[in-house]
């Protein structure tokens, strides 16, 4: 059974090792960086406050053995006066000319930001050999954030976005960047996408902030914005169902697509319930529903997925689930039901 947990500065190696199966801002394979992230996360684990940029949760999952197998993480706060949010806003434009009845529709691309930007998660890595095991690891590594933010609601935005990873050629580089981006900063994509981990004033700076036409874009470029990387379409599919959808926006930088939502809307929140542990494997079975349980104490937040059922105020897990908990009868915890099957993947941010 697998275990989601808050990582720790032990986990440094683990992570170090995950983050070669990403290598995004979010998750970079950079020891300082994952060293520097790992001490702000205990931080924020120990003390949960208001939304602030400085509070970044890094997640850690674990397999039966111990060994961290994928991580995940929740940025509070993405868009700040020192680092805005930065993205492209996708609109359609038509045109008429009555005299040679032609009409055209266009799509634009316009520049924005914000400095007061919204709770971001990513960075989802989950090793491949473990996809597809039993245990809906996942589910529970994708899911596992929104059940953080049940416990802490006030410690997040009222809007969670994700940016989703998008497609790369094998040497690295992405067509978008190199038609578009590349031609306003003189930047490779590897480049600009490490400056921008600590500064994207460049980009407000450099890119146009008039509306881009995408015809402008050779058509396989055009035909890739907002387009989603192959491994990172089963992970959109459990944000999907989650609640989240594009919101419009893409990324400046690879063109992969913003997905959000308000908290309100999210149904992993809506549908977590709180009740209490009662004796340990009564009545769950394989008929239980399932879901993921979670809890929080002195040890920190755990959560693993199961099969559950609440009895209302009484949650019935395996005596397995309990164990791997650490809970025991009467110990508070949150159970939030499962989606439907969908194979896992890997978010970009």
């Amino acid at each position: 059974m697998f275990l989601l947990r808050a990582a720790t500065r032990a986990d440094l190696d683990a992570l170090l090792e995950l983050s070669r199966h990403l290598d995004s801002p979010n998750l970079p394979h950079d020891e300082a960086f994952l060293r520097a992230r790992l001490e702000r996360s205990e931080r924020a684990f120990a003390e949960p406050a208001a939304p602030d940029p400085a509070r970044e949760y890094q997640l850690a999952l674990e397999d039966a053995s111990g060994r961290v197998v994928g991580t995940s993480v929740i940025l509070s706060k993405h868009g700040t006066p020192e680092l805005p949010h930065t993205f492209l806003r996708v609109s359609l434009e038509d045109r008429c000319a009555e005299s040679v009845d032609v009409r055209v529709r266009h799509c634009t691309l316009q520049l924005g930001s914000t400095e007061d930007g919204p709770t971001e998660i990513g960075a989802l890595v989950l090793l491949p050999e473990v996809r597809r095991q039993a245990g809906w690891p996942g589910k529970l590594l994708s899911w596992g954030r929104f059940v953080y933010v049940a416990h802490h609601p006030a410690s997040f935005e009222s809007q969670i976005i994700a940016e989703m990873r998008a497609a790369l050629d094998p040497e690295g580089r992405n067509a978008f960047w190199d038609a578009f981006g590349k031609r306003f900063t003189g930047m490779s994509y590897a480049e600009a996408d490490r400056r921008s981990a600590h500064d994207k004033s460049f980009i407000l700076e450099l890119f146009p902030d008039t509306p881009f036409y995408a015809a402008l874009l050779d058509e396989p470029v055009a035909s890739q914005l907002g387009q989603v990387h192959p491994e990172a379409q089963a992970a959109l599919r459990l944000l999907e169902q989650a609640g989240l959808h594009w919101i419009g926006e893409i990324d400046p930088f690879d063109a992969g697509p913003f997905v959000g939502a308000a908290v309100s809307e999210l149904i992993p929140l809506r549908e977590t319930r709180f009740g209490v542990l009662a004796t340990s494997g009564e009545g769950a079975g394989d008929d239980a529903a399932p879901a993921i349980a979670s809890l929080e104490d002195e040890r920190g937040f755990r959560a693993v997925a199961t099969r559950a059922r609440l009895d209302g105020r009484k949650l019935h897990l395996p005596k397995e689930a309990a164990r791997r908990l650490g809970a025991s009868e009467g110990d508070a915890l949150a159970v939030t039901p499962l989606p439907a099957s969908s194979r896992q993947g890997g978010t970009r941010g």
